[in-house]
């Protein structure tokens, strides 16, 4: 099995030479830790890989110090972030299919989200979560004209 890191080794890094510190792949890495542990935004994100720094550093070699929010952001506003989906989802395909991981799937209803344009109404989603993992990966729309079941073969696509 690849580990995480030479996954995102393929990723372009679109960064100017002067001035980086870290690899982006590193980056990346942290930010995949950061998300898995709850954090959804790079402030917290950033404070949380910070009071663990000194396990990062060994874990990952880093020879500077954790960078802060404002590198994380930067780095995110400048790769191909359709790119960098693909792979974290090409290094979930492998997980799954090396530990036969089960897939819950549950549809639901978005709060608070109402559909202006089309009359107001309730948008619905399907998702699917690797329970042993605790990880979504997946999420479909629900068509107005379809249910959740018909939307669930579209997820597993």
């Amino acid at each position: 099995m690849k580990i995480l890191i030479n996954y995102f080794e393929i990723l372009e890094d679109p960064r100017d030479i002067r001035g980086k510190k870290h690899n982006l792949a590193n980056i990346l890495i942290l930010t995949v830790y950061g998300i898995l542990c709850g954090y959804t935004d790079f402030e917290n994100m950033a404070d949380f890989l910070e009071i663990h720094e000194d396990y990062f550093i060994k874990l990952l070699s880093l020879e500077n110090d954790i960078r802060s929010h404002d590198t994380f952001s930067r780095v995110f506003s400048l790769i191909d972030s359709k790119k960098f989906l693909e792979i974290f989802i090409n290094w979930i395909k492998e997980i799954v299919a090396n530990n036969g991981v089960h897939i819950s799937i549950d549809g639901k209803a978005i709060k608070s989200a109402r559909d202006k344009i089309n009359g107001g109404n309730t948008p619905y989603i399907v998702s699917g979560f690797l329970t042993d993992v605790g990880l979504s990966i997946a999420l479909v729309k629900v068509d107005d004209k379809l249910n959740e079941i018909t939307a669930i073969s579209e997820l597993l696509i």
